[in-house]
Protein backbone atom coordinates (compact mmCIF):
# COMPACT_ATOMS: atom_id res chain seq x y z
CA UNK A 1 0.00 0.00 0.00
CA UNK A 2 2.16 2.86 -1.28
CA UNK A 3 5.17 0.74 -0.31
CA UNK A 4 8.61 2.11 -1.26
CA UNK A 5 11.95 0.69 -0.21
CA UNK A 6 15.57 0.89 -1.35
CA UNK A 7 18.06 -1.76 -0.23
CA UNK A 8 21.73 -1.04 -0.83
CA UNK A 9 24.18 -3.70 -1.98
CA UNK A 10 25.71 -5.54 0.98
CA UNK A 11 23.08 -4.23 3.42
CA UNK A 12 21.42 -6.46 6.01
CA UNK A 13 17.78 -5.45 6.36
CA UNK A 14 15.41 -6.93 8.93
CA UNK A 15 11.66 -7.03 8.35
CA UNK A 16 9.12 -7.58 11.12
CA UNK A 17 5.40 -7.20 11.62
CA UNK A 18 2.38 -9.22 12.65
CA UNK A 19 0.79 -11.85 10.40
CA UNK A 20 -0.93 -10.53 7.29
CA UNK A 21 1.02 -7.27 7.08
CA UNK A 22 2.64 -8.05 3.73
CA UNK A 23 6.03 -9.61 4.61
CA UNK A 24 5.51 -12.80 2.60
CA UNK A 25 3.96 -10.86 -0.27
CA UNK A 26 7.09 -8.72 -0.42
CA UNK A 27 9.27 -11.84 -0.65
CA UNK A 28 7.01 -13.36 -3.31
CA UNK A 29 7.35 -10.16 -5.35
CA UNK A 30 11.15 -10.23 -5.08
CA UNK A 31 11.24 -13.91 -6.08
CA UNK A 32 8.84 -13.01 -8.93
CA UNK A 33 6.27 -15.53 -7.85
CA UNK A 34 3.95 -12.52 -8.03
CA UNK A 35 4.10 -9.53 -10.34
CA UNK A 36 3.36 -6.00 -9.09
CA UNK A 37 -0.09 -4.76 -10.09
CA UNK A 38 1.23 -1.21 -9.79
CA UNK A 39 4.73 0.17 -9.42
CA UNK A 40 7.87 -1.81 -10.17
CA UNK A 41 10.92 -3.49 -8.71
CA UNK A 42 14.27 -2.35 -10.10
CA UNK A 43 17.92 -3.28 -9.72
CA UNK A 44 20.34 -0.54 -10.76
CA UNK A 45 17.35 1.19 -12.38
CA UNK A 46 16.55 -1.89 -14.52
CA UNK A 47 13.03 -3.28 -14.14
CA UNK A 48 13.44 -6.89 -12.98
CA UNK A 49 10.65 -7.94 -15.36
CA UNK A 50 13.15 -7.30 -18.16
CA UNK A 51 15.69 -9.72 -16.65
CA UNK A 52 15.59 -13.41 -17.60
CA UNK A 53 13.67 -15.20 -14.84
CA UNK A 54 16.14 -18.08 -14.49
CA UNK A 55 19.06 -15.66 -14.31
CA UNK A 56 17.22 -13.55 -11.75
CA UNK A 57 16.42 -16.44 -9.43
CA UNK A 58 19.93 -17.86 -9.78
CA UNK A 59 21.21 -14.79 -7.96
CA UNK A 60 18.83 -15.23 -5.02
CA UNK A 61 19.24 -17.59 -2.09
CA UNK A 62 16.02 -18.33 -0.19
CA UNK A 63 15.82 -20.07 3.19
CA UNK A 64 12.50 -20.64 4.96
CA UNK A 65 11.52 -22.35 8.20
CA UNK A 66 10.48 -25.40 6.16
CA UNK A 67 13.55 -27.64 6.04
CA UNK A 68 13.84 -30.17 3.22
CA UNK A 69 16.69 -32.70 3.27
CA UNK A 70 17.28 -35.68 1.03
CA UNK A 71 17.80 -39.11 2.61
CA UNK A 72 21.39 -38.91 1.43
CA UNK A 73 24.84 -37.64 2.42
CA UNK A 74 25.57 -34.19 3.85
CA UNK A 75 27.54 -33.36 0.69
CA UNK A 76 24.66 -34.26 -1.63
CA UNK A 77 22.26 -32.25 0.50
CA UNK A 78 24.47 -29.20 0.08
CA UNK A 79 25.12 -29.80 -3.64
CA UNK A 80 21.42 -30.59 -4.20
CA UNK A 81 21.59 -31.74 -7.85
CA UNK A 82 23.72 -28.77 -8.88
CA UNK A 83 26.73 -30.20 -10.72
CA UNK A 84 28.30 -26.74 -10.92
CA UNK A 85 29.01 -26.89 -7.18
CA UNK A 86 32.41 -28.46 -6.49
CA UNK A 87 33.62 -30.26 -3.37
CA UNK A 88 35.59 -27.11 -2.56
CA UNK A 89 32.44 -24.99 -2.86
CA UNK A 90 30.66 -27.37 -0.47
CA UNK A 91 33.44 -27.07 2.09
CA UNK A 92 33.48 -23.27 1.91
CA UNK A 93 29.68 -23.13 2.20
CA UNK A 94 29.75 -25.45 5.22
CA UNK A 95 32.28 -23.17 6.93
CA UNK A 96 30.18 -20.09 6.10
CA UNK A 97 27.07 -21.81 7.53
CA UNK A 98 28.89 -22.66 10.76
CA UNK A 99 28.35 -26.42 10.28
CA UNK A 100 31.86 -27.47 9.14
CA UNK A 101 33.20 -28.45 12.57
CA UNK A 102 30.17 -30.65 13.21
CA UNK A 103 30.67 -32.38 9.85
CA UNK A 104 34.36 -33.00 10.58
CA UNK A 105 33.37 -34.73 13.82
CA UNK A 106 31.35 -37.34 11.90
CA UNK A 107 33.14 -40.64 11.05
CA UNK A 108 32.23 -40.25 7.36
CA UNK A 109 32.65 -36.47 7.29
CA UNK A 110 30.74 -35.06 4.27
CA UNK A 111 29.68 -38.59 3.30
CA UNK A 112 27.73 -39.01 6.56
CA UNK A 113 24.08 -39.88 5.97
CA UNK A 114 21.48 -37.49 7.37
CA UNK A 115 18.65 -40.05 7.54
CA UNK A 116 15.07 -39.78 6.28
CA UNK A 117 14.18 -36.06 6.26
CA UNK A 118 17.39 -35.43 8.21
CA UNK A 119 16.20 -37.22 11.36
CA UNK A 120 19.77 -38.06 12.39
CA UNK A 121 20.40 -34.36 12.88
CA UNK A 122 19.06 -31.71 15.23
CA UNK A 123 16.77 -29.01 13.83
CA UNK A 124 19.60 -26.50 14.09
CA UNK A 125 22.02 -28.75 12.22
CA UNK A 126 19.45 -29.36 9.49
CA UNK A 127 18.83 -25.64 9.10
CA UNK A 128 22.55 -24.90 8.82
CA UNK A 129 22.95 -27.57 6.12
CA UNK A 130 20.09 -25.96 4.20
CA UNK A 131 21.80 -22.59 4.68
CA UNK A 132 25.06 -24.09 3.39
CA UNK A 133 23.12 -25.37 0.34
CA UNK A 134 21.93 -21.83 -0.30
CA UNK A 135 25.35 -20.22 0.23
CA UNK A 136 27.02 -22.75 -2.09
CA UNK A 137 25.18 -20.99 -4.94
CA UNK A 138 27.01 -17.75 -4.06
CA UNK A 139 23.79 -15.70 -4.07
CA UNK A 140 23.93 -11.94 -4.41
CA UNK A 141 20.73 -11.62 -2.39
CA UNK A 142 19.99 -13.86 0.60
CA UNK A 143 16.42 -14.01 1.91
CA UNK A 144 15.64 -15.66 5.23
CA UNK A 145 11.92 -16.09 5.81
CA UNK A 146 11.33 -17.03 9.47
CA UNK A 147 14.32 -19.38 9.17
CA UNK A 148 15.14 -19.20 12.90
CA UNK A 149 11.61 -19.51 14.29
CA UNK A 150 11.84 -23.24 15.11
CA UNK A 151 15.38 -23.18 16.51
CA UNK A 152 16.54 -23.40 20.11
CA UNK A 153 18.60 -20.54 21.51
CA UNK A 154 21.96 -22.21 20.82
CA UNK A 155 21.07 -22.99 17.20
CA UNK A 156 19.69 -19.48 16.69
CA UNK A 157 22.95 -18.06 18.04
CA UNK A 158 24.87 -20.13 15.45
CA UNK A 159 22.70 -18.80 12.61
CA UNK A 160 23.03 -15.26 13.96
CA UNK A 161 26.82 -15.62 13.89
CA UNK A 162 26.61 -16.77 10.27
CA UNK A 163 24.57 -13.71 9.34
CA UNK A 164 26.94 -11.37 11.19
CA UNK A 165 29.88 -12.88 9.26
CA UNK A 166 28.03 -12.37 5.95
CA UNK A 167 27.33 -8.68 6.61
CA UNK A 168 28.70 -6.50 3.85
CA UNK A 169 29.45 -9.52 1.63
CA UNK A 170 25.90 -10.48 0.65
CA UNK A 171 22.75 -8.37 0.49
CA UNK A 172 20.36 -9.82 3.08
CA UNK A 173 16.64 -9.48 3.73
CA UNK A 174 15.64 -11.24 6.92
CA UNK A 175 12.09 -11.81 8.14
CA UNK A 176 12.17 -13.00 11.72
CA UNK A 177 9.83 -13.60 14.61
CA UNK A 178 12.86 -14.12 16.86
CA UNK A 179 13.81 -10.47 17.06
CA UNK A 180 17.19 -11.15 18.68
CA UNK A 181 18.25 -12.40 15.22
CA UNK A 182 17.89 -8.84 13.90
CA UNK A 183 19.71 -6.82 16.56
CA UNK A 184 22.84 -6.50 14.40
CA UNK A 185 20.98 -5.66 11.17
CA UNK A 186 21.99 -2.45 9.40
CA UNK A 187 18.35 -1.41 9.26
CA UNK A 188 15.04 -2.65 10.57
CA UNK A 189 11.63 -2.15 8.97
CA UNK A 190 8.29 -2.65 10.68
CA UNK A 191 5.44 -3.47 8.32
CA UNK A 192 1.76 -2.99 9.12
CA UNK A 193 -1.12 -3.07 6.64
CA UNK A 194 1.31 -3.12 3.72
CA UNK A 195 2.98 0.09 4.93
CA UNK A 196 6.33 0.75 6.60
CA UNK A 197 5.35 2.23 9.97
CA UNK A 198 8.80 2.25 11.56
CA UNK A 199 12.35 2.21 10.27
CA UNK A 200 15.75 2.57 11.87
CA UNK A 201 18.88 0.98 13.29
CA UNK A 202 17.78 -1.80 15.71
CA UNK A 203 20.00 -0.76 18.61
CA UNK A 204 18.72 2.82 18.38
CA UNK A 205 15.09 1.66 18.16
CA UNK A 206 15.65 -0.40 21.32
CA UNK A 207 16.55 2.79 23.17
CA UNK A 208 13.08 4.18 22.38
CA UNK A 209 10.54 2.59 24.73
CA UNK A 210 7.73 3.84 22.50
CA UNK A 211 9.01 2.04 19.41
CA UNK A 212 7.26 -1.05 18.06
CA UNK A 213 10.58 -2.90 17.98
CA UNK A 214 11.25 -2.19 21.67
CA UNK A 215 7.79 -3.43 22.67
CA UNK A 216 7.99 -6.59 20.57
CA UNK A 217 11.58 -7.29 21.62
CA UNK A 218 10.59 -7.01 25.28
CA UNK A 219 7.73 -9.47 24.76
CA UNK A 220 10.08 -11.87 22.93
CA UNK A 221 12.62 -11.72 25.74
CA UNK A 222 9.93 -12.55 28.35
CA UNK A 223 8.87 -15.54 26.24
Amino acid sequence: DGFSLTIRKGEMVGLIGSSGTGKTTMVDLILRLLNPTTGKITVDEIDVSEINLERWRKGIGYVSQDIFLLSDTIANNIRFYNDEISDGDIEVAAKSANIYEFIMQQPDKFNALVGERGLKLSVGQRQRIVLARTLAKNPELLILDEATSALDNESEASIKQVLDNLKGKVTMLIIAHRLSTLVNADRLLVLDGGKIIEEGIPKILLEDKNSYFYRMYSINERE
